[in-house]
């Protein structure tokens, strides 16, 4: 796993690639089979992040095997809350899925984040007709809070769930 920052051209049309090699995703989501490559370059650009958040604040990471980018997740630091990170995206090509690569790529994400002083909470949003990622994210330790939000461009509506992370993380001991 790698951290992305500023992707080449290269990059970008690999994470492109990958998006586009997880059409299932897509269409529960967003009943397309896959994105715009405006909508893969807000990832890194920043134009999809919250006001007041920075570039500096989210962290991108790639997964290869060999030259083939497999999988990428990325995280926001302190949002919504300053003790709360949340996964944006946690994104698997469909011919990687199922081999326990998920759930591999969420333990790094998650030992990232205990590296972070002052954050107590891992959030992720699930569009509810996603259906099979809420039993992935369980499985992980994630709950459901209770919080729903319409988000644009989503066959429905998201479903907020939390994960809280061991007290070590506030870097206290």
């Amino acid at each position: 796993m790698e951290r992305i920052v500023v992707p080449s051209q290269a990059q970008l049309d690999g994470v492109y690639q990958l998006a586009c090699a997880a059409p299932g995703y897509w269409q529960l989501t967003e009943g397309k089979r896959s994105p715009g490559r405006e909508a893969v370059a807000a990832w890194f650009d920043g134009s999809d992040l919250p006001p007041g958040k920075s570039l500096g604040e989210q962290h991108a990471l790639g997964v290869w095997v060999g030259e083939e980018l497999v999988g990428m997740a990325t995280v926001l630091r302190s949002w919504p809350y300053p003790d709360q990170a949340m996964i944006k995206l946690l994104l698997l090509s469909e011919r990687w899925q199922g081999r326990g690569l998920g759930r591999r790529i969420f333990a790094e994400l998650e030992q990232l984040v205990l590296r972070w002083p002052r954050i107590s909470t891992l959030r992720i949003s699930i569009i509810a007709s996603n259906a099979p990622a809420f039993a992935f994210w369980r499985k992980l330790g994630f709950a459901e809070t209770g919080e729903r939000k319409r988000e644009h461009g989503f066959l429905a509506d998201a479903v907020v769930l939390e994960k809280p992370l061991p007290v070590m993380a506030l870097g206290c001991c």
